[in-house]
């Protein structure tokens, strides 16, 4: 097999489910990663360690959604479908303490980008807040507090759901 071929069978998966998670949609998400495998196969040559192909994999990931995004801002779609991705994102098993992880899925899908893409990579993904800040292209310290400030509102909304759910945050 070759150097892409290992690639791909290593990280696809969870590639995957990180655009999913940003995404919010199966069939976007196959895309972005279609996309992201694509500009590997183009520049594999002049990428010069390998064994850091993960985080250059999941920084461009990161990158093309964002320019996605503010393409789609740009030039919005006069029709809109949305997709459910619920049962593509949950998993069956509970997660300690009780916790449903529909419930940790749901509350995690409804926090800003900007605090759902950290938690994503670091616990999901299990990036260093190194990694993380260069995949963001943000600085340490702001990688940090965003971690912190999505835990804590995670914790706020899994803690209290109903509340959560009355401020407008699932």
């Amino acid at each position: 097999m070759s150097d892409y071929e290992n690639i791909v069978e290593e990280h696809y998966k969870n590639l995957y489910y990180f655009a999913l998670n940003m995404t919010r949609n199966g069939a976007d998400a196959e895309d972005l990663v279609q996309q992201t495998y694509l500009k590997l196969a183009k520049n594999i040559s002049k990428i010069r360690d390998l064994s850091k192909v993960k985080s250059w994999l999941f920084s461009t990931c990161y990158r093309q959604f964002i320019d996605q995004k503010r393409k789609v801002n740009r030039y919005p779609e006069v029709q809109y479908e949305e997709t459910s991705t619920d049962s593509l994102m949950a998993e069956p098993s509970s997660i300690g303490g009780g916790v449903d992880s529909a419930a940790v899925v749901t509350a995690l899908k409804s926090l800003k980008e900007s605090l759902r893409v950290p938690l994503t990579l670091f616990y999901f993904e299990h990036q260093t807040y190194q990694e993380i800040a260069e995949i963001m292209e943000l600085p340490l310290g702001t990688v940090m507090s965003r971690l912190y400030r999505g835990k804590a509102e995670l914790y706020n909304q899994l803690k209290d759901p109903q509340a959560a759910a009355e401020k407008g945050n699932i």
